[in-house]
C-alpha cells in the first residue's frame, strides 16, 4: 500500500519549510540593506533594533514549529526510525542555532549604545554565523526531506 497521505504530509512539511526559508533569506538580503539604504541613520538603528528581535523571534518560532512536527510525525512515519532521527536533529540543531543567535541581541545592542566597536564586530560576527548555520541546516534538512519524500510513493513498507 502507498503512503500517499503521509507523502502528502510531507510534501506540505516541505513546502512550508521552503517559504520559511524563503522568509529568512529575504529579511536578511532584502529587507536589512534597504533600511539602511534608504533611512536616515538613526531611524534605520531604531527600526533594524525592532526588526532583529521580530526576526530572531520568527526564526526560533519557526524552528520549534519544524523541530516539533518532525519530531511528532517521527512516532507514526514510515520513514526509518534512523533517518527519521536525523530529520528530527537537523529541526532541532536549526532551532538551537538561531535560539543562540536570538540571545546575542541585547549584548550586541548594549555593546553598540557603549561605543565598544570591537565587542559589538565580534558579537555581530557570531551572530551572522549563527544565523547562516540555521539557514545551512534548514537547507540541510529540506534536501534530507526531499531526498526521501518519493519512498513515500513506492516502496516502504505499510505501517501496522
Amino acid at each position: 500500500m502507498y503512503h500517499l497521505s503521509e507523502a502528502y504530509l510531507m510534501a506540505s512539511y516541505i513546502a512550508l519549510l521552503a517559504v520559511y526559508l524563503g522568509a529568512l533569506i529575504f529579511g536578511t538580503a532584502a529587507v536589512a540593506p534597504i533600511a539602511v539604504g534608504t533611512l536616515a541613520a538613526d531611524s534605520a538603528g531604531t527600526f533594524l533594533r525592532r526588526y532583529w528581535v521580530a526576526y530572531h523571534r520568527f526564526a526560533v518560532i519557526g524552528g520549534l514549529f519544524f523541530a516539533s512536527t518532525a519530531a511528532i510525525g517521527s512516532t507514526v512515519s514510515a520513514v526509518p526510525s534512523r533517518y527519521a532521527l536525523l530529520l528530527v536533529s537537523l529541526a532541532g540543531l536549526m532551532t538551537i542555532l538561531f535560539f543562540s543567535a536570538m540571545r546575542l541581541i541585547p549584548s550586541i545592542n548594549a555593546a553598540r549604545d557603549n561605543a565598544d566597536d570591537e565587542t559589538f564586530n565580534r558579537l555581530h560576527r557570531l551572530n551572522v554565523s549563527l544565523v547562516s548555520l540555521g539557514m545551512l541546516t534548514a537547507i540541510a534538512l529540506l534536501v534530507a526531506l526531499i531526498y526521501v519524500l518519493p519512498g513515500q510513493f513506492t516502496f516502504w513498507p505499510t505501517a501496522s
